[in-house]
């Protein structure tokens, strides 16, 4: 008998204590009629205050609330409507009570002192847990703001930089918060736009990238940037960065009708087209141009010069003459007889210098067959430019044409291909981070190539940023150039030798470009080499420049000066008498 009494007792006790677990388990409720401070100021105090709803009965439970983090905590005190208090953590404050129904309520105020130190963001929970427990049965987080965090300094893009339209943005807060932030970049220009970047960490930088196929259209740019807690309150602006925007691209493969309306919509604004490759043309060139045109873009070609007349195609020259290759080119694209047979506008056809093809003609006769090139384009009534590199081990141009400056007057689209990561990619004046290095006497670029074959939106492209000046032209009249030798003045120097300037004109119509002196001879005294006098304008005059020794003549005596003029349309043969002072 008293075996079975204690196993009757054994087994009450069991269900007493299976039946107690899952009430304190189970225990169910939430926090309703929350008024809590959203916004405050560092080291300002304030009050937090909700009420628990029990949901379920339970005999006893732990409620209260926590701040996080706790190294934002100066001071807190907690009251609460019933029970007595458990956990006197400054950072957590907590009541025990119990039993309850599931009509009860309890009613929780907090007062808060934030450290006079902590800006930024901080998470008010208010919890409930079985006693002890440190996991939470239910909670109501609320996320609150101390303070204004400031603005971010920024680093990209530098002030008054060309810009393509896809430009990155880098900056950082260099304190250290306790609380990830969010900043926001407002572009205010032709299409106005904010971004608001995701939560990360501060004291490290920050890098947004414009995706390429949502770029920003062409015009001026100003752009500011501000720092935002988690909850959303922001800080102050930065000041303001001013950019011009302008970009291009440019591409020898098919170009779609959808892929230049994608590229055209997100801002890119001119196109280059491949038309001769160097030893043949590029067959996709003249629907390409067709196409971009009508997406509206302003459009233009390139010729790939080659110096080993290493053409195939049929019944090509032996000497393939720089015209003869602007001729493929342009025969690539449509073009017959004259310039109204394209149907659109051909602002550029660009003279395409690279390492390739470079066969083994003098550095002086590749820069003759750049200014053959160069010559035809302006002549048939569309402007000339220059692409090349000249950087690092691929010193293209002074390699090539040993470091001519004959076409500093002309526009130099220079390639720098830069890592897509790159924030500094499409700053205009740029490369690899630091200033560009001026070549081939030209002291500013028109435009850089900066991405190389990029994959988007169907279509295989590279990107450029412009000078926006640089296309806002109409291609010119066509025209032809007369250069003549218009004076010719000797004068016998303080060491006697013969100073010999040579004025030349140009009589045509058209600019005539990379005009050089070639060798002469005055008397018996030889000079060879070619000097650069440059362009020379319809009506406008150059004077070159020769110093013979007095071996040339006898003072008083008549001498034979003899010349020659390098023009693209080939060297001329000069020959004058003078009378030697």
């Amino acid at each position: 008998m008293k075996i079975e009494i204690a196993r009757c007792r054994t087994r009450i006790a069991l269900i007493a204590i299976a039946l107690f677990l899952p009430i304190l388990a189970t225990a169910q409720g939430f926090f309703g009629e929350v008024n809590a401070t959203l916004e405050s100021n560092a080291g300002q105090g304030v009050t937090h205050s909700g009420i628990l709803f029990i949901t379920q009965p339970t005999s006893q439970i732990e409620y209260g609330v926590r701040i996080t983090p706790a190294s934002a905590v100066a001071g807190t005190a907690l009251e609460c409507t019933q029970g007595t208090p458990f956990s006197t953590n400054i950072a957590e404050r907590s009541y025990v009570a119990g039993p309850f129904t599931n009509t009860s309520k309890i009613k929780l105020g907090l007062r808060f002192v934030p450290k006079a130190d902590f800006v930024g963001s901080l998470t008010v929970t208010f919890f409930a847990r079985n006693p002890g427990s440190s996991t939470d049965l239910f909670n109501r987080p609320i996320i609150v703001s101390i303070g204004q965090l400031p603005a971010p300094s920024m680093t990209y893009p530098v002030n008054n930089e060309n810009l393509a339209c896809a430009p990155a943005f880098q900056g950082s807060l260099t304190t250290t918060y306790a609380q990830q932030v969010m900043y926001q970049i407002e572009m205010s220009g032709p299409t106005n736009r904010v971004v608001t970047l995701p939560l990360q960490s501060t004291g490290s930088t920050f890098n947004h990238f414009t995706l390429e196929d949502n770029g920003y259209q062409p015009g001026n740019y100003s752009w500011r940037v501000r720092t935002l807690d988690a909850r959303g309150r922001p800080g102050p602006w930065s000041s303001a960065r001013n950019n011009p925007i302008f970009g291009g691209i440019d591409m020898a493969g098919s170009a779609s009708v959808s892929f230049l309306t994608t590229m055209r919509n997100a801002g890119w604004s001119t196109f280059y087209a491949a038309a001769w490759g160097g030893h043949g043309p590029w067959s996709p060139s003249a629907l390409n141009l067709i196409r971009a045109s009508q997406a509206g873009f302003k459009v233009a070609a390139y010729a790939f010069l080659n110096f080993d007349n290493g053409s195939t195609v049929a019944g090509a020259p032996t000497n393939q003459t720089g015209q003869w290759q602007v001729d493929q080119g342009l025969k690539a694209l449509g073009y017959n007889t004259n310039k109204s047979s394209l149907p659109y506008d051909l602002k550029y056809f660009m003279i395409d210098i690279e390492n390739r093809y470079q066969g083994t003609m003098a550095p002086e006769d590749r820069v003759q067959r750049i200014a053959e090139a160069v010559q035809h384009v302006r002549n048939l009534g569309f402007w000339p430019m220059i692409y090349t590199r000249n950087e690092g081990f691929n010193l293209w141009w002074n390699q090539y044409t040993d470091s001519s400056d004959e076409f500093r007057e002309l526009w130099l689209w220079d390639s720098k291909p830069q890592l897509i990561t790159h924030v500094y990619k499409d700053h205009l004046t740029m490369s690899n981070s630091g200033p560009w290095v001026p070549y081939g006497g030209w002291e500013v670029r028109g435009g850089k190539q900066y991405l190389l074959d990029q994959q988007i939106a169907g279509g295989r492209v590279d990107f450029n940023v412009w000078k926006p000046e640089v296309w806002d032209v109409n291609s010119p009249d066509p025209g032809a150039i007369n250069v003549i030798p218009a004076n010719v003045s000797v004068i016998r120097d303080v060491t006697n030798d013969y100073k010999v300037t040579l004025t030349l004109r140009n009589t045509g119509t058209v600019e005539a470009y990379a005009i050089r002196l070639g060798n002469a001879q005055l008397g018996s005294q030889t000079i060879t080499g070619r000097q650069t006098l440059g362009v020379i304008t319809p009506t406008g005059s150059r004077m070159g420049v020769y110093t013979f020794p007095m071996a040339a003549g006898a003072p008083g005596s008549s001498a034979l000066l003899q010349f020659t003029i390098w023009t693209g349309n080939g060297p001329q043969n000069h020959e004058v008498w003078v009378t030697l002072p």
